[in-house]
């Protein structure tokens, strides 16, 4: 049972040797770029430290089943009084650490552990990672903190010395493809879109449900095909108009996504170049 996640297999099964030796950390960080399965590993965890009714240590309720327990009905949606996940906007502020220690110092609702999921912990200003720090050092009993980022470079050294790293690798694209294929996309599809998520399962299968995200990303490439046949004024201008107006985290969202399909192309370019499949 791999809990459910397309590769990383490995991760799961340290995880749940973790739960059955009743081993479990104080403080986990997920390492590994967007789409590879950070926050559903995280839930996954959550539901097999606090699943009702497993089967044996480190396993929880089937996915979609009708008698699958409150907890493992309730925290897919984030609804699970025991878990506490923090949504970062720009970056995660002082008093939303503040806020979540006062949380966690609150005995578990039901569960036998309160779990806060911190997404993109690289967000957290200094002063927010140097609040935090005291909790991972001394957390509450019962207590378990999951953090993620893109790479644990990011973070304060300080920051990943208190957390149990968990690197998540790129899936191989034939595994990619094969889940696709589960989820009864066409063969023709679902090896284009394995191909082009970059060994990421989260990206394929967002490709897979959105329509619309497939058509930006031709036109993504269509974009920085144009691009480099401009000349500079024009390519600022271009670079102007992509970033566009609004909060400075859309704007890094935009850019971001844009930067990852153009990358998308010469990495396919270089493959091609070698031969390599």
């Amino acid at each position: 049972m791999n809990w459910g996640l397309i590769g990383n297999e490995e991760a799961v099964s340290g995880l749940r040797r973790h739960i059955a030796a009743h081993q479990v950390r104080h403080a986990y960080l997920f390492t590994g770029p967007n789409g590879i399965g950070k926050r559903t590993l995280c839930l996954r965890f959550v539901q097999a430290l606090n699943c009702e009714r497993p089967n044996r240590p480190g396993e929880f309720c089937e996915p979609g089943d009708p008698a699958a327990c409150r907890v493992c009905r309730a925290v897919p949606q984030g609804t699970d009084p025991d878990l506490h996940i923090l949504t970062p906007q720009a970056s995660i502020r002082v008093d939303e650490i503040r806020q979540l220690q006062a949380w966690l110092a609150l005995a578990p609702y039901g569960g036998r552990w309160r779990v806060a999921l911190l997404p993109d912990f690289h967000l957290a200003t200094v002063s927010s990672a140097n609040a935090m720090l005291k909790t991972l050092e001394e957390p509450p009993s019962r207590v378990v903190l999951l953090l993620t980022c893109p790479e644990q470079e990011l973070l304060l050294p300080t920051v990943v010395s208190r957390c149990e790293v968990v690197p998540l690798r790129t899936v191989p694209t034939t595994t990619i493809a094969r889940s696709l294929l589960d989820r009864r996309v066409t063969p023709e599809r679902a090896d284009l879109l394995s191909a082009i998520a970059d060994g990421r399962p989260g990206r394929a299968i967002a490709l897979a449900e959105d329509t619309a995200a497939a058509e930006q990303r031709t036109e993504a490439l269509q974009e920085f095909s144009d691009l480099i046949q401009m000349n500079l004024n024009e390519r600022f201008a271009t670079v102007e108009r992509l970033i566009g107006k609004g909060e400075p985290a859309d704007q890094r969202r935009r850019v971001e996504s844009a930067l990852l399909e153009w990358i998308s192309l010469w990495r396919d370019l270089v493959h091609q170049g070698y031969g390599a499949e």
